[in-house]
């Protein structure tokens, strides 16, 4: 995936970190998160479908290099073994390969699982305010039974935290593995480099709020805490602080 440079970053501290291509792109990745607890198998955010408009794949240089199914089977995990699918967000690069296109229709890519999503997001996605109104893949939803609403969601082993500035009700979920946790930032801290407190994304809806939900967000985690980085294309997860 390609997006354009981020701001207010320059050009060498970019360079620094990322490769940079002769114009002016850098690549990212889609990295998920596999969650196995007791009877339940839970994939957040499984990436971008290989069959959206052709327009969203230039525009953003989209491949799919390895399909999903390949990437659990890495895992011994099949889609039909999925029992729940979280959506942090509805935008297409976090969501839209929960679908998968067949011969004459699009059905769930796990077709034994819930599909679960904040319902204050889902309502903002369906009507979003127009500067983001291209990147959501909410059409989907109508190829599945019933829409489950994570506010509903009762496993006490994974809470979420709910953010408005990158867009409206996007959750970071919060995954407790004994006495430690793991958070998945998804585009609350998309790659290592947004880690600096000063840094935002030209794609937030409202950078000025992202930016302090990002910081009030990193100053309140303690003792090496293992963070998911969903974009970034060289490192997956990380300790911080």
């Amino acid at each position: 995936m390609a997006v354009e440079m981020i701001k207010p970053v320059t050009h060498s501290e970019i360079g620094l970190k990322y490769e940079i291509d002769i114009e002016e792109y850098i690549r990212l990745s889609l990295n998920g998160l596999l969650i196995i607890e007791g009877d339940r198998i839970v994939v957040i955010d499984p990436g971008c479908a290989d069959f959206l408009p052709s327009r969203l794949m230039n525009e953003y240089g989209l491949e799919v290099s390895e399909s999903i199914e390949a990437v659990l089977q890495q895992k011994g995990v099949s889609p039909g073994q999925v029992t729940d699918v979280i959506f942090t967000h509805l935008h297409f690069d976090h969501g839209s390969g929960a679908f998968v296109r067949q011969p004459g229709k699009i059905v769930k890519r796990f077709r034994n699982a819930s599909y679960h999503v904040l319902k204050e997001h889902y309502e903002y996605a369906s009507r979003p305010n127009p500067s983001e109104s291209n990147s959501f893949f909410t059409g989907l939803f109508k190829y599945i039974d019933k829409i489950h609403w994570l506010e509903d969601w009762q496993e006490d082993w994974l809470e979420y935290k709910v953010f408005n500035g990158h867009t409206r009700g996007m959750v970071v979920p919060v995954i407790k593995t004994g006495s430690k946790e793991v958070v998945f930032l998804t585009d609350l801290v998309p790659m290592q480099v947004f880690l600096d407190k000063d840094v935002y994304s030209g794609y937030d809806l409202d950078p000025e709020l992202a930016l302090l939900e990002k910081q009030d967000f990193l100053s309140s985690l303690r003792n090496s805490i293992r963070i998911i980085l969903f974009h970034d294309p060289l490192i997956d997860s990380l300790y911080y602080p």
